[in-house]
């Protein structure tokens, strides 16, 4: 709890200048602010575009003189060039701030995706939105105040019905502008192209001490394999339908409010865009295991009620999409996705410590789980 009056909020703003705006989002023209506290929210940012995250709570009085209190998180957003490595070459920098839209967020929220959410599923209220100079703004947004029950089976069956019907009810309407095409072409170009294919098929990234680790080691004939065969696998894409996709619709992203729990609050739409139809599984289904909040053989199990409760969402819209087209989809972005970045490239240069080994073993379980599932993407070839 703050102890003085705060002069300044995340982004630069003051209490002054976001007044306006949380008297529109409350409906209440004479609320006054007394008091704020900004906090760090706990939140692994890997993307170069999210400067920070900060959970914010505001005291203050309502019109009529009675105590009130408000919960935003700031989402504070940046051209990439600011959150790319230091060490980047400036040319690579430069190529990926322009191919990274850095406000696309902000942009995707703004245009009125909350007309489209279903029942049980909706993104997060927008209260405010700050621009700043040199290709900057902050997000102010409700604070879906999210339980910490553990993430069920159910959950994820719920989310893809969710998902599908979000999917289709955001069928036809205008896409942004994506400088690198969608986002799975820009990940066959960029990430495995550019940088973990080349890797990965140099003999000397195998002599690493992580790539030694006896469940990596075991990985690179079916791994290298793989990244041999990367536009294949793409191009199993190229017939299948298209829908609006969130992007990134892990658990992790699907917030449970505490007022509301059945309902998910579906947060961090910086990577939404056209997709093959039924790509929002991917994430929900394998992002747990992914990021190592789940274990790696939960996914097999997931993948049917996943996919038959999206493809549910989509039919209850109007929309019919063969299962065997959306099981395509899932397999084939799974593999694009997952088993050559999942390998531990990331952390090749790094002080090589025991945690790092497990976490280098813990990476090769998933792939490896990932890499099994190619077979069922290969008997749908024969559909």
């Amino acid at each position: 709890m703050t102890t003085s009056p705060v002069t300044f909020l995340p982004g630069g703003t003051t209490p002054g200048v976001l007044l306006p705006a949380l008297r529109r989002w409350t409906g209440d023209r004479g609320l006054e602010v007394d008091d704020v506290d900004c906090r760090p929210l706990p939140h692994d940012v890997s993307a170069p575009t999210t400067r920070g995250l900060t959970r914010v709570r505001i005291t203050g009085r309502d019109g009529s003189g009675a105590p009130v209190e408000l919960r935003l998180v700031a989402k504070e957003l940046q051209s990439a060039r600011y959150g790319l490595p230091p060490q980047m070459p400036d040319d690579a920098r430069a190529h990926l701030d322009v191919l990274i839209p850095w406000r696309l967020e902000a942009d995707v929220l703004a245009s009125g995706v909350a007309d489209d959410a279903p029942p049980g599923l909706r993104p997060p209220a927008v209260v405010a939105v700050e621009e700043q100079p040199e290709d900057r703004l902050t997000l102010w947004l409700e604070d879906a105040d999210p339980v910490e029950a553990p993430w069920t089976a159910a959950d994820t069956e719920r989310a893809a019905e969710a998902l599908g019907r979000l999917a289709a009810r955001r069928r036809g309407r205008p896409t942004p502008s994506l400088p690198g095409g969608d986002f799975l072409t820009t990940y066959r170009d960029e990430q495995l192209g550019t940088w973990a294919v080349p890797w990965l098929l140099d003999d000397a990234t195998w002599a690493t001490p992580l790539f030694g680790v006896p469940e990596v080691a075991a990985l690179r004939d079916e791994v290298c394999g793989l990244a041999r065969r990367v536009d294949d696998v793409h191009a199993r894409l190229a017939p299948l339908p298209v829908l609006p996709a969130h992007g990134d619709a892990t658990p992790m992203n699907l917030l449970r409010p505490a007022a509301a729990p059945d309902t998910f609050v579906l947060v961090d739409w910086a990577m939404t865009g056209p997709a093959p139809a039924g790509f929002d599984v991917v994430p929900l289904v394998f992002g747990r295991a992914e990021c190592g909040l789940g274990p790696a053989d939960e996914v097999p199990a997931l993948l049917g009620p996943a996919l038959a409760g999206y493809a549910r969402g989509l039919a209850d819209e109007g929309v019919d999409v063969p299962l065997a087209d959306l099981e395509t989809a899932v397999l084939a972005a799974a593999l694009l996705r997952y088993p050559c970045t999942g390998m531990p490239l990331h952390v090749l240069f790094e002080p090589v410590t025991d945690e790092l080994l497990a976490y280098a073993a813990r990476r090769a379980r998933f792939v490896r789980m990932v890499l099994d599932l190619e077979p069922r993407l290969t008997a749908l070839s024969g559909r």
